[in-house]
Formats: C-alpha cells, structure tokens, sequence
C-alpha cells in the first residue's frame, strides 16, 4: 500500500455523521471520490490532447458541422 498523506478537510455535521466514529471509512470514502475525480480529470486531459493533435493534423473542424453535432447529442 502507498504513503498515505494527511490532510484536513472541512465537511458538513450531517456528512460526517452518517460515517459514524469511524474515521478510516471517511477517509477512504473521500479517497474513493478523489481517485474517481483524479481518473476523469486524467481523461479529460488526454481527451482535449488528442483534440490538439487533430486539429494540428487536419485543422479545425468546420464550424457548422460541430454545431449540427452538438445539437443532435442535446
């Protein structure tokens, strides 16, 4: 298992109290979101790369057609 690093964080009454006097189920219930967050962002960034390498490949796309796109996904 890796380091752990501690950390204080401010939570509402009502979140901390549905864990109960465990703080080791808090801690990796928060962890648990945080990787969940850390993995999208991850993605994200990898995503909005590739986008840069196409557009600097073939350029940007067409105005209209990201458009007609957007509102067939909405």
């Amino acid at each position: 298992m890796s380091k752990k690093v501690r950390k204080t964080l401010t939570l509402d009454p009502d979140v901390v109290e549905e864990f109960g006097d465990d703080p080791s189920a808090l801690s990796a219930t928060v962890n648990s979101i945080l990787r969940v967050e850390l993995e999208r962002r991850q993605r994200r960034r990898a995503l909005v790369a590739f986008v840069d390498e196409l557009d600097a490949k073939f350029g940007p796309p067409d105005p209209e057609l990201v458009e007609h796109f957007r509102r067939l996904l909405t």
